[in-house]
């Protein structure tokens, strides 16, 4: 097959999971002697753009993935949208592919999945590891917002009934048909049905993890460290992900005795603003002794790197897709104490309810870390049973079988259908 991915970002630039497992399952059709080409934003690129034989990094994104910026609205957007289509048909008459996969699409334009399926009808699957088809677009969501003073108001004002009114006109965003979705996780797809985002024929595609690079590292049984329980969070550095909710707890855990046998290392960047929160709340706690906020760190060193902890804190306090970390600790060795959200219940309901918490709780969390610390909890039959659940249940190599099979069988039928189409 000639495969098209359509994603928002591609590694080696990208901000978390669901680009890093498009380009783990493209990699892996291609593998198998799919011809696979990716069209991706170029996000995180300095010009001039990098010549690669898969991957064309030309398109724009909506808005800056920190700051929206109100001037590119009326002095760029209109020729970006512009350049954006024409690039897409110039990779579609030239790539001629088979079937197209729809993948991640935050601050992506929808102008994009809806041309592809005017020009592709019947080849197109969506695949959803977020909540992106129910969400608002950055223009509207920025404009509908008011100014934090009166002033700003009354100078946005004007300015949002111009910006919302040509969207309007637009048809900004435009309908999906959604004809042919898999999601992530059943949380997901209950979630976008209920919002009438998805139709209910859509299905279910765990997101899958390579074991090699984790297992590879470890032995056979790896052992907690008796001495000091070391945790570890890695991930992007936001508010959705409430990684302050662990700072708080270890502050918790300090009044009751057990700063000295308790550390914490965060890996991982990304919003200033956040990011600076943090470090305050480091501050706060007197934690500098106990945390360690050490950036982030290429995803291909994450494997030897969990080899040093023995604690995966899962923080989110939104409520995640799925929770591809969890899996990735798990392969690891590693005991994982997570946030009762969203699709990451799936993994839990096979692992130990006994580690959730409510999420944002810092008092539940505290104690949740407390209750490792005092074995009340086998930590060996931990680590086995998360090993045994990630390789037989969210294997990478079962999610690419899936995919395979399925887009197989979508390009069979539109064989059926084109042959028993009269011609003119």
């Amino acid at each position: 097959m000639r495969i098209l991915f359509l994603a928002n970002m591609y590694p080696p630039y990208d901000i978390g999971g669901y680009e890093q497992i498009c380009h783990e399952v493209a990699i892996g059709l291609r593998d198998r002697g799919h011809t696979v080409k990716i069209l991706t934003s170029r996000y995180g690129l300095s010009s001039p753009i990098p010549s690669e034989n898969d991957v064309i990094r030309t398109l724009h994104l909506e808005a800056d993935l920190n700051y929206y910026h109100p001037g590119d609205y009326f002095f760029s957007r209109s020729s970006r949208e512009h350049f954006n289509i024409l690039e897409l048909r110039t990779v579609l008459q030239e790539f001629s592919p088979d079937v197209a996969v729809v993948w991640g699409m935050y601050l992506l334009s929808v102008n994009l999945p809806y041309w592809l399926e005017q020009w592709m009808p019947g080849r197109i699957v969506y695949y959803i590891a977020s909540y992106w088809p129910k969400d608002q677009d950055p223009h509207s969501s920025y404009w509908r917002l008011p100014a934090r003073s009166m002033i700003g108001e009354q100078i946005k004002k004007p300015l949002r009934a111009l910006a919302l009114s040509q969207l309007r006109r637009e048809n900004y965003p435009p309908t999906l048909q959604f004809t042919r979705t898999l999601c992530c996780s059943e949380y997901v797809k209950d979630i976008l049905i209920k919002a009438g985002s998805i139709p209910e024929s859509s299905g279910v595609l765990h997101i899958g993890i390579d074991p090699e690079p984790f297992t590879n590292h470890i032995g056979q049984n790896k052992q907690i460290n008796k001495g000091v329980l070391r945790l570890l969070y890695f991930g992007r550095l936001i508010e959705d992900k409430g990684v302050h909710t662990a700072i708080e707890a270890l502050g918790l855990l300090k009044q009751h005795g057990y700063s000295e046998n308790i550390n914490l290392t965060i890996l991982g960047s990304g919003h200033p603003d956040y990011e600076s929160r943090l470090h305050l709340l480091i501050k706060k706690f007197s934690l500098e002794n106990q945390i360690n906020i050490a950036g982030k760190v290429p995803r291909e060193h994450i494997p030897t790197m969990l080899l040093d902890f023995d604690v995966f804190l899962f923080t989110s306090i939104w409520p995640e897709p799925f929770g591809r970390t969890i899996i990735e600790a798990m392969l690891a060795g590693l005991i994982v104490v997570g946030s009762d959200v969203g699709g990451s219940r799936e993994i839990f309901s096979y692992y130990d309810t006994d580690l959730l918490y409510p999420a944002g709780d810092a008092n539940i969390l505290a104690s949740r870390i407390a209750m490792l610390m005092d074995g009340s909890k086998d930590k060996g039959k931990l680590v086995q049973c998360g090993k045994k659940l990630a390789l037989e249940s969210f294997s990478l190599d079962i999610m690419i079988s899936r995919l395979e099979n399925y887009l197989f069988d979508l390009v069979d039928q539109n064989k059926i259908i084109a042959s028993a189409t009269p011609h003119l």
